[in-house]
């Protein structure tokens, strides 16, 4: 199983972060969990 650290930039607006997100899940990335401190989104690919 891969892991990807997603961190969302001070400044991007919310319909630039969706369209980072989908387009990593269209690569097949899934959400894992999420940290509120700093914004991060932990992603993962499994087989």
């Amino acid at each position: 199983m891969e892991y990807k650290i997603f961190k969302m930039k001070a400044f991007d607006n919310a319909e630039k972060i969706e369209k980072r997100l989908n387009d990593l899940a269209m690569k097949g990335w899934r959400v894992v969990t999420s940290m509120n401190h700093g914004s991060y989104l932990v992603l993962s690919k499994g087989r």
